[in-house]
């Protein structure tokens, strides 16, 4: 077992002395409720391969006796393996998409140790949550609080700046003809109860006295910073108030780090700032009302000259992953407090605030949002603040204005990554916008089509680029000139290379080698020979080309 090594996936236990099915029932739970993953049966820990003990080569009666000892059953794929000579029993887990537990009432998870080395353990009480949360099989925010009544815990105050916000941000005005008590049963944020009404995780966040946030929501908490390299210009003390006091407060201390230039594109003054307004709000908003509140940990947003990096705890909810976020149906963890942030007017109502992050980021110019940086305990939002290119925003804004509307994110993206990177095959284009190639190649014609992209080589190998065009609006002809021109250097010095290896090349070999037809094969050769590199010998099918001597 050379190859495989334990991981948070990939179990190795010994059979040597049996082991003990109640605690493989364990292990199999604890890998269903973190990663799913595969358990060999007669391995040790080290990887030496020792076999499976006899009592557990009945496979028919090991997967009934899994599926009575699990709680929903557990269904396993099982075989047996020969390695290195020796049977070994396989167990792959699938991830459950519910809360798994032994019959005998044990909840179970995976972790890695300090050393980097699994373990199962019993899950605790906040784990539970956290874990019914990420499978969506529990709304946190809808919880109720019952220590304490509805008009002792939630302020007036906050009422009152709940219905200046859905003025504000045209949110639902209906909720402006109704009563605090009103609101708070249409938003969910209080629930009756003996005739008596207590607030709900979400309406203590959301209107809640600070006191009562406190004590009730320890995890919530909001950090602002402000660097200049390591120096620290502005660190205000850690934020517990409702989360609509919290937006106030921090919305205007962002907006007093935002520098404004202008640039004329025809009569039109178009702003161009450092931190992008719309994609901060969304990413703040999205912070705040996704994040894990069962996990201890605060909201981050942090400002440099660079960029604008906004963490929130709890990873992405179940389904939702860096490489799919733009595609993606909308989901939530807290779905109670998400939907009153949208009737408020503070989040996107359609549930795709990521494209609009996405979208107002691109279209002034600045670089592609990165979710990289997130991990299964938080997501991290890093923007771009850097110098923009104000070249590059003119065409945006020109282009938009000329088709009388806004270009999709898509466009926007693959403009991006073709300023950023010079060249990309479809492929990585397709990557790039989280769709397949079939997408991609139609947004893709539709850019070339407008002119603002033109393609390079033929086939699989083909590759594209911004356009002449663009390249002279932003003043980089020479540019222009040597992206265009360096597939063709390159395929010419792959011929050479060919020929000074293998002595000769015939037409077919360069299509082969340079991905091309036959017409481009042919111009290729024909430009060599213009060029007294390389001389035809032969006629035919038998003509091939060598080295000039």
């Amino acid at each position: 077992m050379e190859q495989l090594k334990e991981t948070l996936k990939i179990e190795f236990k010994s059979d040597v002395r049996c082991y003990p099915m109640s605690r493989l029932f364990e292990d199999l739970v604890g890998m269903a409720n973190t990663e799913g993953g595969t358990l060999y049966l007669g391995i040790e820990d080290n990887g030496t391969v020792t076999g499976v003990n006899v009592q557990h080569k009945n496979i028919p009666q090991m997967v009934a006796d899994i599926q009575n000892h699990t709680n929903p059953s557990l269904f396993t794929k099982m075989y047996l393996e020969e390695i290195d000579h020796k049977d070994v029993l396989v167990i792959e887990v699938p991830i459950s998409h519910q809360l798994m537990m032994t019959t005998d009432g044990k909840y179970m998870r995976r972790r890695l140790k300090t050393d980097g080395m699994p373990e199962t353990i019993p899950m605790k009480p906040a784990e539970i949550l956290q874990r019914l949360s990420y499978i969506q099989a529990l709304d946190p925010s809808a919880q109720i609080i019952k220590d304490i009544e509805a008009d002792v815990a939630l302020s007036k105050i906050e009422h009152e700046r709940l219905r200046k916000m859905i003025e504000i941000y045209h949110g639902d005005t209906t909720l402006l003809e109704l009563s605090d008590l009103e609101i708070d049963k249409a938003l969910g944020f209080v629930k009756e109860i003996d005739g008596k009404y207590f607030p709900t995780i979400a309406g203590l966040l959301m209107v809640g006295n600070e006191k009562y946030i406190r004590e009730f929501v320890p995890s919530h908490e909001v950090l602002f910073q402000v660097l200049d390299k390591t120096a620290v210009i502005v660190n205000p003390s850690a934020m517990h108030f409702s989360l609509l006091q919290t937006f106030e407060k921090v919305d205007m201390l962002f907006q007093s780090r935002i520098s404004e230039r202008e640039i004329m594109i025809g009569l039109f003054r178009v702003p161009i700032r450092n931190y992008e307004p719309e994609a901060f709000r969304e990413g703040f908003v999205n912070a705040l009302v996704h994040r894990d509140y069962f996990r201890m940990g605060a909201v981050q947003i942090q400002l440099t000259e660079q960029q604008m990096r906004i963490v929130s705890p709890g990873g992405f909810p179940e389904g939702v992953s860096v490489n799919n976020i733009l595609t993606v149906a909308p989901t939530t963890r807290n779905i109670l407090l998400v939907e009153a942030a949208k009737r408020i007017g503070l989040a996107e109502r359609t549930g795709r605030g990521i494209d609009k992050i996405y979208a107002s980021m691109l279209r002034s110019g600045h670089g592609i949002p990165d979710y990289s940086s997130s991990t299964d305990i938080s997501v991290v939002l890093c923007l771009d603040s850097s110098e923009v290119d104000k070249e590059f925003v003119k065409i945006l804004v020109s282009e938009q204005k000329r088709l009388n509307k806004e270009l999709p994110v898509d466009v926007l993206i693959i403009l991006s990554v073709l300023k950023q990177e010079r060249r990309a095959t479809l492929e990585n284009l397709a990557i790039r916008i989280q769709k397949g190639t079939v997408e991609a190649k139609n947004t893709v014609e539709w850019l070339l089509e407008q002119g603002l992209v033109e393609g390079v080589g033929n086939g699989p190998a083909r590759r594209y680029m911004l356009s002449s065009n663009i390249y002279a609006a932003i003043n980089n002809s020479s540019g222009y000139t040597r992206q265009k021109g360096w597939d063709t250097i390159q395929e010419q010095e792959m011929i050479i290379s060919y020929i000074d290896t293998y002595h000769k090349i015939t037409r077919s070999d360069v299509i082969d080698l340079c991905r091309c037809n036959e017409n481009h094969a042919t111009w290729l050769l024909r430009k060599l020979v213009k060029e007294n590199k390389i001389v035809l010998s032969g006629r035919g099918k038998y003509a091939y080309y060598q080295k000039k001597d």
